[in-house]
């Protein structure tokens, strides 16, 4: 089994199929990166790319720290620089699902050199003022230790219908603490989620579900980046436009044939 040593000391599994231009997939707040295959991309993408499987750090095979600042953006941006590093790989795609769009656009402002193209996979919200941020995090963080991944699921579910019960429990078996650490760490994120991702220097692809983005934000972050382009799946909502490769894939590889 593979794995490579973050800066921190926090090792990192990850797989390699296919061949071609390396493709890294990034998932959210849970799961492992097998839920890349299981929803069908992996078969469609290795045929022309090197897709990388990552678990970062609190998923799958990798290690689960357990300090917040172990969850700060940059630490998951300098996890993919050493994962690079570490295949000899000077430049990579990035597909981002869920958190990890945001991570995809901190990738590219940081390691400008090393991110070729952006695509990123959910919705942000519009930036909060300091303090409504930080009781937003507080009731979200009390709601999920009460409620643990159940209360998560049926957030989705309510937005768009039954969770299919593999991936409910691929989700919990994901260490839930990791989630709320990252949600104390986006506190002492130096820039929003918002203007992260808007700022993006990328070529990207935003891909969203209709349900999850009914005010059409990220139609306006697509506008606002230098290089950006939308793509929505209509009547699907977080999970379920995931879960919907066949509609996904076709936007997947045109974007990725163009860049």
């Amino acid at each position: 089994m593979p794995f490579v040593t973050a800066r921190d000391g926090v090792r990192l599994h990850f797989e390699i199929e296919g061949d071609g231009a390396p493709l890294l997939l990034h998932l959210g707040a849970g799961c492992d990166s097998d839920l890349w295959r299981e929803a069908g991309y992996v078969a469609t993408l290795a045929k022309n790319y090197q897709c990388i499987l990552f678990d970062h750090r609190g998923h799958g095979a990798s290690d689960n720290p357990r300090e917040v600042a172990a969850y700060h953006v940059d630490r998951f941006v300098d996890d993919i620089q050493a994962l690079l590093d570490h295949l000899g790989i000077d430049s990579t795609h990035f597909f981002g699902w869920s958190n990890g769009l945001l991570v995809g656009s901190a990738a590219a402002a940081k390691l400008p050199a090393r991110i070729r193209s952006l695509i990123l996979f959910g919705a942000v919200g519009r930036p909060l003022a300091a303090a409504a941020l930080a009781e937003a995090t507080e009731r979200r963080i009390a709601a999920l230790r009460a409620g643990g991944w159940d209360w998560l699921i049926n957030a989705f579910t309510e937005e768009e219908g039954e969770c299919p019960a593999w991936m409910q429990d691929r989700i919990r078996a994901t260490d839930l603490e990791q989630l709320l650490l990252w949600q104390r760490a986006r506190l002492d994120w130096e820039i929003t989620p918002w203007d992260l991702v808007v700022g993006t220097p990328s070529p990207s692809l935003v891909l969203v579900g209709d349900l999850e983005d009914p005010e059409h934000l990220m139609t306006e972050v697509a506008a606002g980046m230098k290089d950006g382009i939308e793509a929505r799946l209509l009547g699907l909502g977080h999970i379920k436009s995931f879960l919907a490769s066949d509609l996904v894939l076709p936007h997947v590889e045109a974007f990725l044939g163009n860049h």
